[in-house]
């Protein structure tokens, strides 16, 4: 009997999918659009938190001293610095070595190379250069540098520029989540009053049966069930269609991505398929949700009799 029954739950749901198909198709593309700006937006949020994250694995704190300045006492600094409890590493850069690095960098640029060679002589000192175990920690290594008169020693400790690019680029991540949460709270909404809309012209053209099953004795729930099952199924058959869809694009913009994030190796495919399982199922749970409540909340007057 319960199988007979549940049988006959799921070849209406069906029939009411078919039935209105066109309808049904203007719901599953808004479906589509819903998952499309919430893939969209998780995978952003990916991308941009691995760039901050690249970026501040290469953030450090660099410590100038005056061209005189002795490189044995800069060593003795060094070796100091070393025993703070926030730094992971301390780098040495000598006078000559920061010099070759400045010709190098500026190899290109004939008035930076004919002055070098004009002064002569080298005008940079010794450089230390800062690694902390976190990148929350540098305030803490550059209070310790103050501590310990470190600062006075040194020509220039540049950090603020470092500092100033990750909170820009906190800011734009914040920007892209919560630009990313309006445009998808936007076509959910869409998308649950299509499905009630749907499900609410599925219902009027039974209106007569739902009236006959009530009377006859038929539960709410017996004739309430079809009705949420069918909104599951678009659900369903919207995320399916979205991710074969999303797949095809993410493969043809595989190699702009590659090249866009090559500094930080973030590899779009390699993100997706490892996360397939875990934003599938989330997104799937939503869009059910959203297509339930909006089934219930439609056929509710029907079953007044």
């Amino acid at each position: 009997m319960f199988l007979l029954t549940l049988t006959r739950i799921i070849k209406f749901s069906f029939q009411n999918f078919y039935r209105n198909f066109w309808l049904s198709l203007v719901t599953i593309t808004i479906i589509i659009l819903t998952l499309f700006s919430l893939t969209s937006l998780i995978v952003l949020n990916a991308a941009t938190d691995n760039a901050i994250l690249a970026i501040k694995n290469k953030i450090d704190i660099s410590i100038y001293f005056e061209s005189n300045a002795e490189e044995q006492q800069v060593k003795l600094i060094k070796q100091n610095i070393e025993k703070y409890d926030q730094v992971k590493e301390v780098k040495f850069i000598s006078a000559e070595q920061a010099l070759s690095k400045f010709k190098k960098f500026h190899e290109n640029n004939e008035l930076v190379q004919e002055s070098l060679i004009e002064l002569n002589e080298n005008p940079l000192g010794p450089t230390l250069t800062i690694k902390a175990e976190n990148v929350n920690l540098y305030p803490e290594i550059l209070n310790n540098l103050k501590k310990d008169k470190i600062d006075e020693l040194a020509q220039d400790i540049d950090y603020d520029d470092n500092k100033l690019v990750i909170q820009k680029l906190e800011n734009i991540g914040n920007k892209i989540k919560t630009f990313g949460l309006i445009v998808s709270g936007f076509f959910a909404l869409i998308a649950l009053l299509v499905v009630f809309n749907t499900i609410r012209i599925g219902i009027y053209t039974h209106r007569e049966e739902i009236g006959i099953m009530k009377l006859v004795g038929a539960s709410n729930w017996f004739i309430r069930v079809p009705f949420l099952l069918e909104g599951a199924l678009y659900a369903i058959v919207g995320s399916v269609i979205f991710w074969i869809i999303f797949y095809l694009i993410a493969g043809v913009l595989q190699p702009i991505f590659y090249n866009f994030f090559i500094d930080i190796n973030f590899n779009l495919m390699s993100y997706i398929s490892g996360h397939f399982i875990y934003i599938f199922g989330f997104e799937l749970i939503v869009i059910i949700v959203l297509n339930t409540i909006s089934s219930f909340i439609s056929i509710g007057k029907y079953l007044r009799v």
